[in-house]
């Protein structure tokens, strides 16, 4: 049974934190297209549920990978450009086009260096989390939400705002400074969720 909301007290609307989460999150199939059908499977997650999530969304790293593959292709194209209309690999090399092997070596490096931080960013991201998300789990899974008032409760305890929430959440985690990134904005509940 559902303990009383300290906002309201009443129980009615009153439902474990992950049982809201889950419930929030649908999938559902969209099928377009004519004659051949194309089946979309997408999941919704309502801004409740994605207000009580219990770990931070990852950062975005696809803008520096998206700037790394066009270098990728300019070292290649000017390392190509450079080595047929220079010849470097005849017996007697042209200097003229060597501006382009420098332009190939940095456009590589570049592109190297954005797609490394990239990866190393994501992967510092995921162990952070990993470390830190069975204490958050323990914090996050005694939590009871109420619909009517979209406010958390331990148990007994005062009730607390979604924000106030996730920061002591994500805090218990070791990621709480988080929390102030990822703040939670205009999030009401609705009954049925």
């Amino acid at each position: 049974m559902a303990p009383e909301c300290p906002s309201c007290h009443r129980s009615d609307e009153v439902r474990a934190v992950p049982a809201v989460c889950l419930g929030g999150q649908r999938r559902f199939q969209e099928e377009t297209g004519e004659g051949d059908r194309r089946i979309d499977v997408r999941e919704v997650v309502p801004r409740l549920a994605d207000a009580l999530a219990l770990t931070p969304p990852p950062p975005v790293t696809a803008g520096r990978t998206a700037l790394g593959v066009p270098l990728i292709l300019v070292s290649i194209g000017t390392f190509i450009g450079g080595a047929l209309g220079g010849k470097w690999f005849a017996d007697a090399p042209g200097a003229e086009l060597l501006f382009l092997g420098w332009i190939s070596a940095f456009a590589l490096l570049g592109a190297a260096l954005l797609i490394g931080t990239s990866a190393r960013t994501q992967r510092a991201f995921r162990s952070r989390i990993a470390a830190g998300r069975a204490a958050a789990e323990d914090v996050w899974s005694q939590g009871w939400c109420c619909a009517r008032c979209a406010v958390v409760h331990f148990g007994a305890g005062p009730a607390m705002t979604l924000q106030e929430f996730r920061r002591a959440v994500w805090g218990a985690g070791g990621y709480g400074e988080l929390a102030e990134v990822h703040r939670v904005y205009g999030t009401t509940a609705a009954p049925g969720y």
